[in-house]
């Protein structure tokens, strides 16, 4: 099919030029350039822009006509090379190669010289093809004029907008022109304006915009655009339909404005900020930050309450300090990180936060209200704090009364009562159950409040075995009864390499034990021979416990006064480093109605964590007066302090009480000399400072405080261990 249809078109062009004036050889010859070039060049309408060459032929095939700045040219054409329109050579540019001796010529810049050659030649049906005739081309000059005859001379005025969501619709007055072509960008800057000669359609890109009208009409709609958008206009006005000139626009001061679609109405963020972080807080200040999720701005909120009283109202702005219900504001805004200042140390706070939306929209601020995301975190307190409560008693999940629920919230409307520790019964025979020991954890985390603390531990072993002690700050349950138990330890194992005390010392963190109403001969003998492990994991004795069985909530019903005090001596004697407590030992529910008599903690906050590390710091007294409030201190270390200096110790003591002070006794003893600690001084008024001159040096003693009131109550510190250095 290809072969036939060549030899047919072949037919058909040798008909042509046989019918044609210009009669082709039956043998193709060598091409000759032409022997003489075009004459008498002249140019019409020299515009800004454009013109038009035209010149008298000569006897050549066509003419390759070339545009240049200079008025040299440094090339001439190559033979058998066709060259095409926009082509250049050296500084020179192609503008026509045809027969044709008329060119128009487009592009051009105001006020500018130019130079066309004209090169003649011959390319019909000769071996090389093409063969130009470079001497002496037809040469000649113009100069185009500043401004376009055809160019408008203003542009149209009085751009005005009617705006939705999602369109703009847009009028302005007409100049004296045809046309006008408006673009429309989302930046000021249009980069670019329209180019002469080129006639533009709709959705045309001209620099940063797009063409959205083009024609003789004064109107204009923009569909599909983005709320809350800023839209940039410019109108161009252009001469077409007047003249003969195809599109000359008046480039320079185009008519421009700007506009902003509508907003859309507020509606709820339909997520909440996530992943709330504090940074360390201060004793009056916190930081801290969240994840945004769909929201545009955020209303943060702080509260001394776990709930909140009152939610955020649409329509009403929340600035920084304004109260809401029982919280205040400290954050409205698109920032995602806030800082509340002006706390109180060892108060918790609770955040929430509000996700809404104003920014971007009308009739705003809209919140979502529903499950906020929220946070607390306690401001550390930089002073010690003075805390009263009992770490023994029992629930009827072991051998008690009551639920834990129940008994904390008894224990809470005590007297003189901040914290409350259950500690069951490890073992099955005394009515524990491991099932029960997450209920109970989970009730006293329930319990908790800014100004209560529940706790939740364990009394392990059996009288008849070696001794009841009490462990907290261990999260497990130890056990020896065949699936109730998290850990297992042996009935009445204490200081075996699995015994009680090594166990607890596992746990590392805050976890110790006291023992609860001690006889000389129990734990396995740690009285006879000094044991590390147990020194390690004990950190207080009881010096007063019970009545366990009382059933008295009047506060008038106090056990045998220090009937443990000896073992409590005879252990520091022993070299055991550890401080006195006092057990109620609850069995009925009168958590803290049935005595006054408390141990008192010294931590920074009344939270699990700091009373914990409080007691195993040993920074705790035995009380039988729960309004007595010691300070105790060596060379001003708080009591439970172990420290060494080459200075001779210096003992303050200061006491404020409900019943005057009789007396106060500084103990001093020496560990490990199996010797009891002897008054080293004493006073009759609430204060006394004495040095201890006699400590030699490289030597060690322990001191503790005995405080007797007018009315017969006691008070027993903790040690503090003082070692004199050279």
């Amino acid at each position: 099919m290809k072969k036939y249809l060549l030899i047919l078109w072949g037919v058909m062009a040798m008909s042509f030029y046989t019918s044609s004036t210009y009669a082709t050889p039956s043998t193709a010859t060598a091409c000759v350039a032409p022997t003489a070039q075009a004459t008498t060049l002249s140019f019409l309408n020299t515009y800004s822009d454009n013109s038009f060459a035209r010149f008298v032929p000569t006897t050549a095939d066509g003419y390759l006509v070339l545009l240049s700045t200079a008025t040299t040219l440094t090339a001439t054409p190559v033979n058998g090379v066709h060259y095409a329109i926009g082509d250049t050579l050296n500084t020179a540019k192609v503008i026509s190669s045809s027969w044709e001796t008329g060119v128009q010529i487009y592009n051009l810049n105001p006020s500018s010289t130019y130079t066309v050659f004209v090169f003649a030649y011959n390319n019909t049906d000769c071996v090389e093809d093409i063969m130009y005739n470079t001497s002496s081309p037809l040469t000649g000059t113009f100069t185009t004029t500043a401004v376009s005859p055809y160019q408008p001379t203003a542009q149209p005025t009085n751009l005005t907008f009617t705006t939705t969501e999602t369109s703009v619709s847009g009028s302005f007055t007409p100049s004296s022109n045809d046309n006008y072509v408006v673009v429309m960008a989302t930046v000021p800057n249009l980069l670019a304006t329209p180019i002469d000669h080129y006639i533009y359609s709709v959705g045309t890109a001209i620099g940063s915009g797009t063409v959205i009208s083009n024609g003789s009409a004064t109107t204009f709609s923009a569909q599909n655009l983005t709320p809350n958008t800023n839209y940039y206009f410019f109108v161009f006005a252009y001469a077409n339909a007047s003249c003969n000139c195809v599109g000359v626009y008046r480039s320079n001061d185009p008519l421009t404005n700007a506009v902003t679609t509508v907003k859309p109405t507020c509606v709820a963020p339909s997520s909440q900020a996530t992943a709330l972080l504090f940074n360390t807080p201060t004793s009056t200040a916190v930081t801290g930050s969240f994840t945004p999720s769909t929201g545009d701005e955020y209303l943060v909120i702080y509260s001394t309450s776990a709930t909140l009283s009152a939610l955020p109202v649409n329509g009403v702005i929340y600035t920084t300090g304004t109260t809401l219900g029982n919280g205040q504001v400290i954050s409205a805004g698109n920032e995602v990180a806030f800082n509340a200042t002006g706390l109180s140390s060892g108060t918790k706070y609770y955040f929430t936060v509000f996700a809404y939306n104003n920014q971007q929209c009308n009739n705003g601020p809209v919140y979502n209200t529903t499950t906020p995301l929220t946070g607390n975190i306690t401001i550390a307190s930089t002073t010690l704090q003075y805390f009263f409560g009992n770490f023994h008693s029992h629930s009827e999940y072991s051998d008690g009364t009551g639920l834990p629920s129940g008994d904390f919230a008894y224990g809470d409307a005590a007297e003189c009562m901040d914290f409350l520790g259950i500690s069951e019964h490890n073992h099955v025979s005394a009515g524990m159950a491991l099932a029960n020991w997450s209920l109970g954890r989970a009730q006293a985390a329930a319990a908790t409040t800014s100004t209560f603390l529940a706790l939740y531990g364990m009394e392990w072993g059996v009288i008849s075995g070696g001794g009841h002690v009490i462990i907290y700050g261990v999260p497990d349950l130890l056990g020896w009864d065949p699936g109730q138990y998290n850990t297992f330890v042996a009935k009445n194992d204490y200081i075996g390499t699995a015994g009680v005390f090594p166990v607890i010392n596992s746990y590392g963190g805050n976890a110790f034990c006291t023992l609860a109403h001690p006889n000389n001969t129990d734990y396995q003998g740690i009285m006879t021979t000094y044991n590390a492990a147990a020194d390690n994991a004990i950190v207080g004795t009881a010096v007063e416990n019970g009545p366990s069985t009382s059933t008295n909530t009047t506060y008038s019903d106090p056990p045998a006064s220090m009937s443990y005090l000896s073992f409590f001596r005879n252990m520091l004697a022993k070299g055991y480093h550890l401080g006195p407590t006092i057990d109620h030992d609850n069995h009925n529910v009168t958590h803290g109605h049935t005595t006054r008599g408390r141990t008192v903690v010294l931590a920074y906050n009344l939270t699990e964590n700091d009373i914990l590390d409080a007691m195993r710091h040993m920074r705790f007294y035995a009380s039988e007066d729960c309004s007595a409030l010691v300070n105790y201190k060596v060379s001003n270390n708080v009591m439970g302090s172990t420290l060494a200096a080459a200075t001779a110790p210096v003992i303050t003591v200061s006491a404020t009480t409900s019943s005057p002070i009789t007396s106060i006794k500084v103990y001093m003893g020496v560990p490990g000399s199996g010797s009891a600690a002897t008054i080293l001084n004493s006073t009759t008024s609430s204060t006394l400072t004495y040095t201890d001159n006699a400590l030699a040096t490289g030597s060690t003693r322990y001191y503790y405080v005995d405080i007797t009131e007018a009315d017969g109550k006691r008070i027993i510190t903790a040690p503090v261990w003082y070692t004199k250095t050279p």
